[in-house]
């Protein structure tokens, strides 16, 4: 029997509705397929966090903005379903390639967000604090952390900016976050594997950084709490900061605070455990950021 013999195609009008019903599945699968293996190799780069902050600003303009990650999928996938009616395949192979290779392409066309990195308080460059003990304990801006027990994480010296010291251009971040449960892992870890996440949002410049990536701000770890001294580039005399921290074994947590120029702001976020998959809790949560 020769190859194809038995695929078993249609002439234009034999498709019965119960064809175009196994078409349509077939397509929205390879969409879902694709949706699958994006989040799984994009990890936070994933294009489908892009595609959730345009339909939030789009939905800003029809006067609505809490549009969780969930309506996205949906409506990629009610996309890709109804895309045979215009590709019009006549296979379920040829469907479900289709939309697998529809997804790749609304991938290609939405860029990953990445996200920059936090910045030292008081605007050094990055790498500044690779100062020398001796020569930062000349500097009133820097004091030595080997009084401290606190593990720094990064960058690698041994050195913090001291509290209260405010550049005229930055809010002076002092962020807390409080593993209620004890850290799961290694943080280094679970920051390589993805398993958590953070992000810190500007909503008047509309600015965002990845809380776990240094461009001069530190991270320290101290037992089961990280602390984040960071510099917020500022546009007015106050604005007003969101942070996302997501974690393995916990609930995603969101929220926002006050800063003012001039003023530390010393911020605490408790993360509660949970036992729902964070996959599972992304999809209810609105990536506006």
């Amino acid at each position: 029997m020769a190859y194809g013999e038995k695929r078993g195609f249609r002439a234009p009008g034999e498709f019965k509705t119960a064809d175009m019903f196994g078409l349509i599945l077939a397509s929205a699968a390879g969409i879902i397929a694709a949706l699958v293996t994006d989040f799984q190799q994009q990890g936070e780069a994933s294009a489908h966090f892009t595609i959730n902050q345009w339909a939030v600003a789009l939905g800003g303009m029809l006067g609505f903005t809490d549009i969780p990650l969930w309506m996205v999928v949906v409506g990629l996938t009610a996309l890709g379903a109804g895309s045979v009616f215009y590709f019009q395949p006549v296979t379920r192979q040829g469907a479900f390639a289709q939309g697998f290779g529809l997804l790749a392409v609304l991938v290609t066309v939405a860029p990953g967000d990445f996200a920059g990195g936090i910045e030292s308080i008081d605007g050094s460059l990055a790498g500044a604090e690779t100062t020398s003990v001796r020569e930062a304990s000349l500097t009133p801006r820097f004091i030595t952390a080997s009084f401290s027990p606190a593990r720094m994480l990064w960058p690698q010296a041994e050195i913090t900016p001291v509290h209260n010291v405010q550049s005229a251009s930055k809010y002076d971040l002092h962020l807390v976050v409080n593993f209620t449960e004890g850290i799961p892992e290694d943080i280094e870890t679970m920051i390589r594997r993805g398993t958590i996440r953070g992000r810190l949002h500007n909503e008047e410049t509309k600015e965002t950084w990845n809380l776990f990536r240094s461009a001069g701000g530190t991270i320290r770890l101290q037992g089961d709490k990280l602390l984040i001294d960071a510099g917020v580039p500022a546009s007015g005399d106050t604005a007003r900061l969101w942070v996302r921290i997501e974690c393995a074994g916990y609930a995603i947590e969101e929220q926002s605070a006050i800063a003012t120029i001039g003023q530390s702001l010393e911020w605490t976020v408790d993360l509660n455990a949970s036992t729902v998959p964070l996959m599972v809790q992304r999809l209810g949560k609105s990536y506006w950021y």
